[in-house]
Formats: C-alpha cells, sequence, structure tokens
C-alpha cells in the first residue's frame, strides 16, 4: 500500500455544498470512518482553482487549516501521488480539455479520480482511458450514490437473474440522470452474466410517461416497491403527517412536475428505467424484479447538508483507491454512463424519442469491484 505524501485536488469552482467543497474539507480536515474521526496523516494537500479567481471560502481554509492554493496546474500536480479532479455542478459535464491536460501533466502512476462522469461523450471516454493507461496511471471516477448507504441495506446478489429495474429521483437534466445511472448501473452489474450494455434508449416526456406504464414499458409493480421505501412523500403527507398509497390511489401523475423518463435496453433483456419525478418524492428510491419473481427495493440514503455525509462514504472509497491504486469498480462503467449520458442528449437535440445505441455494447462485471 502506498504511503500518501501529496494529494492535488483540481476544482472548476469552489462553493459550499458543493462536491468540490464536501470532498476538499474531508481530506483537509477529516471525516468520520469505522465509529471513529478520521484524518489523512502526513499528507499536503494543493488546490488549484481553474478559473483562478479569488475565493473567500478557499483563503478561509488556507489560513485555518493549511491547504496549499496553487496557481497553475502543474505546480498543483508536480510529485502528486493523487489527483482528484471536480468539476462543475454535479459533473455530468466534464471539461475534456482540462481532464486531458491534467493527465498529461500528472506524474507517471498517479492515481486519478474525476468527479461524475468521465468525459462528455463516449468517443471522448475512451480516449481518456486510453491516454490514463498510457501513462500507468489508475483512472476512475463516479460520485457518491454507487457508495451511499441503502435503506434497507441490501446488496443484490451476485449472479441474480434480473428482468427490470426501476429507479426514481428528481432534478435538472442532466444532473438527474446521472444521478439514476449512478444509483442503478452499480446494483445490475452484479447480474447474471454481469452488464452486458446498452442496445437502445427511449425516452418518456411528461405526455407519455403514464402510458408507458400503462402499456408494461416501465413496471407500476416496481414503481410502487421504490416509492415505498420513500421517508419524503410529498403531497397530503407534507401538509398534515397523514399516510397516503401515492400509487395505488393514483397521485403520482397528478403529484409530478414536468416529468421525464428513459427506458434503457440491455443487449441481455434486461430492461431499466428512470423516472424523473419531481413532486412525487424528495429522494432516489430503487426496485428490482428477479426473474423468479421477486423484488428487491432500497432507498439511496444521502444525508441532508450541511453534513453530506455520504460524501465521508465516497473519501474513504478514494482514499483507498489512491493508496493501492486499486479502481472501486470497473473503469467500463463510467465509458457506459459516459456514453448513455451523450445518447440521452441527442434525443433531446434530434427530438428522437428513440435512439439505437450498438456503440455501447460494453460488457462488464462486478469481480472483485
Amino acid at each position: 500500500m502506498k504511503t500518501l505524501k501529496k494529494l492535488a485536488i483540481l476544482i472548476e469552482e469552489f462553493a459550499l455544498q458543493t462536491p468540490a467543497q464536501q470532498l476538499l474539507d474531508r481530506f483537509l480536515i477529516g471525516y468520520p470512518r469505522n465509529g471513529e474521526f478520521h484524518r489523512l496523516e502526513g499528507c499536503t494537500v494543493s488546490v488549484y482553482l481553474a478559473n483562478d479567481e479569488k475565493n473567500l471560502e478557499l483563503d478561509r481554509r488556507a489560513k485555518d487549516f493549511g491547504v496549499h492554493r496553487e496557481q497553475n496546474l502543474s505546480t498543483a500536480t508536480a510529485n502528486a501521488d493523487a489527483v482528484l479532479l471536480v468539476p462543475k455542478g454535479s459533473g455530468a459535464m466534464p471539461d475534456d480539455l482540462l481532464l486531458r491536460k491534467t493527465l498529461e501533466n500528472v506524474p507517471r502512476g498517479c492515481r486519478c479520480f474525476i468527479y461524475g462522469t468521465v468525459s462528455s461523450s463516449l468517443e471522448e471516454a475512451k480516449k481518456t482511458t486510453a491516454l490514463a493507461s498510457a501513462r500507468k496511471c489508475p483512472f476512475v471516477g463516479g460520485t457518491a450514490l454507487p457508495v451511499a448507504w441503502r435503506l434497507p441495506q441490501l446488496e443484490v446478489p451476485i449472479g441474480t437473474a434480473l428482468k427490470e429495474a426501476l429507479i426514481v429521483i428528481q432534478g435538472g437534466s442532466p444532473a438527474a440522470e446521472l444521478d439514476g445511472l449512478e444509483g442503478l448501473l452499480p446494483l445490475l452489474q452484479r447480474r447474471r452474466g454481469g452488464e452486458s450494455g446498452v442496445r437502445r434508449v427511449r425516452l418518456l416526456n411528461a405526455s407519455e410517461i403514464w402510458r408507458a406504464g400503462k402499456e408494461g414499458l416501465w413496471s407500476e409493480r416496481l414503481l410502487a416497491a421504490a416509492i415505498s421505501r420513500s421517508d419524503t412523500p410529498q403531497g397530503d403527507p407534507v401538509k398534515d403527517g397523514r399516510t397516503q398509497d401515492l400509487v395505488g390511489l393514483g397521485l403520482v401523475p397528478k403529484l409530478a412536475r414536468d416529468p421525464r423518463g428513459w427506458i434503457i435496453e440491455h443487449f441481455d433483456g434486461l430492461r431499466s428505467a428512470i423516472l424523473i419525478l419531481d413532486g412525487v418524492v424528495a429522494d432516489f428510491n430503487f426496485a428490482l424484479q428477479a426473474r423468479d419473481g421477486s423484488v428487491l427495493s432500497a432507498q439511496i440514503y444521502r444525508p441532508p447538508a450541511p453534513g453530506q455525509h455520504h460524501f465521508s462514504r465516497l473519501a474513504d472509497v478514494l482514499e483507498e483507491f489512491f493508496r493501492t491504486g486499486n479502481a472501486p469498480w470497473p473503469i467500463e462503467r463510467n465509458i457506459l454512463t459516459a456514453g448513455l449520458l451523450e445518447a440521452f442528449r441527442k434525443c433531446h437535440a434530434q427530438r428522437e424519442a428513440r435512439l439505437e445505441t450498438p456503440e455501447l455494447k460494453i460488457s462488464y462485471s462486478t469481480k472483485r469491484h
């Protein structure tokens, strides 16, 4: 296991309650881990803000915690054992040029992690991965969702024969789509045969999403199972605390604000659905149906601001990766995510409800990950 002497954190923006702030503070100050408060001892943390603007929050951390703020990327990454790159916003649209420059500047063998998706397109994702490989740099990306707590705490048994999957999320595009993929794909790679890639995607707009459910393109049974795990049902529960069967009473279409959805058809026959239902619940919940008819469901628990301690789980995983060089999940999953987000954008731009994606025949499995 490698001793970490220098960690470079490269960020495009820095503000409170952003992934950049949550992750920097954990590596700078510490975070709860395994029943105690853990600190990254003996490691220098350097920060490079891409726009090089004055930032009071970063200045405060330099004064209070000794973070080294560098003026250029080369200085920040010089002699770094590990690099963490955090794009703007959710990480759904990273700066490909900045990532490429980062991989070209870091020392050979440096461990590199990008928050969010690894690229803005499938082609760029492949180029980036090839560049990292050529420089012998272990490289992977992702968000805090794959390692967040689940309520109840469950894991899909490796080798489970899955028939259908569904996740309910909220938010604008493309951040919500990234959340949906980051919530579902880690579960699906554990199925029998692993991930087989995606044959086609289909966009469901507000006028189509409920008809698609009636037609069986997504499962109302799985929607009910997913929402049953929510602790933030909207509607009457918000008004007076009453319990309410949102699905059984037919209230979901009435509560949903500008809903949209995606149907993802995998090469092995699995069908996944991402339903973006603002106004129905305010948390992320999934349900999976096995081929034997059994259903698994849970909430992906994201502790609220200001702590957002699912980032503590991610910091723990990243520290392990930075020390060992062993990626926490297959890079192929990141490449598939980048390709799917690109396909989603094409559907919107071309006003196509359905898009064939033969280029996304990307296979991987859990194995040791």
